[in-house]
């Protein structure tokens, strides 16, 4: 019985290592709205490029609350996913080349931390511009070129009323899910003990344990 504890000691330090901190994920992420945007590079001249998108509470854009994300090139497209660590959004503002090119952009929303669509189906007409020309659509996407000599080229959206998460994240769902995956995984690491062996585990940890005695 008493070299039974030992590796129970084990699988659950283990399994608590990896459910609570996955739990704790779950929960800040049901607390943050989200942004979604599929986004292709047609033409660049920096390398990499990148998109940064900048998130606006009520006090302007700021290098800190931005979320930076490399673009492959070739006109090959990335869904973007950004989780914004805000539940109230005033304004958007894409960054999407550094320099003279054209990306497309497409499937624009912004979703609250339980799916339900706060902002989608964007049209040129929502955007303001800098250093870029005029936007224009196809069949649901924006082909975004910038001005020849562009350095800073960027996008904005401002949402008047400001976007406002509609719940502030559920402690009690994520909690019951850290602890089903805590229970879980220990008992799952317990039979792993027992099929590669038990035994050699136990052994070890006495020994640690007797050495620490002695010292």
């Amino acid at each position: 019985m008493h070299s039974r504890k030992f590796s129970w000691v084990v699988s659950l330090v283990l399994a608590a290592m990896f459910a609570f901190p996955h739990a704790a994920g779950r929960y800040r992420a049901s607390i943050r709205l989200l942004v979604h945007v599929d986004i292709a590079v047609e033409k660049n001249f920096n390398k990499p490029p990148a998109l940064q998108i900048y998130f606006d509470q009520g006090k302007g854009f700021k290098e800190q609350d931005s979320i930076r994300v490399v673009l492959p090139e070739g006109g090959i497209q990335k869904q973007v996913q950004a989780y914004l660590p805000v539940t109230q959004l005033s304004a958007l503002r894409f960054d999407y080349l550094n320099g003279p090119g054209t990306v497309t952009l497409a499937n624009l929303t912004i979703t609250d931390p339980y799916g339900a669509p706060l902002a989608s189906h964007f049209s040129s007409a929502r955007f303001h511009l800098h250093q870029t020309q005029p936007l224009e659509e196809k069949d649901g996407t924006l082909i975004v070129r910038t001005a020849p000599d562009a350095q800073d080229p960027y996008l904005t959206v401002q949402f008047e009323p400001s976007l406002q998460a509609t719940k502030q994240g559920r402690i009690g769902a994520n909690l019951f899910f850290g602890i089903k995956v805590f229970f879980i995984l220990a008992a799952v690491l317990e039979l792993l003990f027992l099929v590669i062996g038990k035994s050699w585990i136990n052994a070890w940890l006495a020994s640690r344990q007797k050495t620490d005695a002695k010292q």
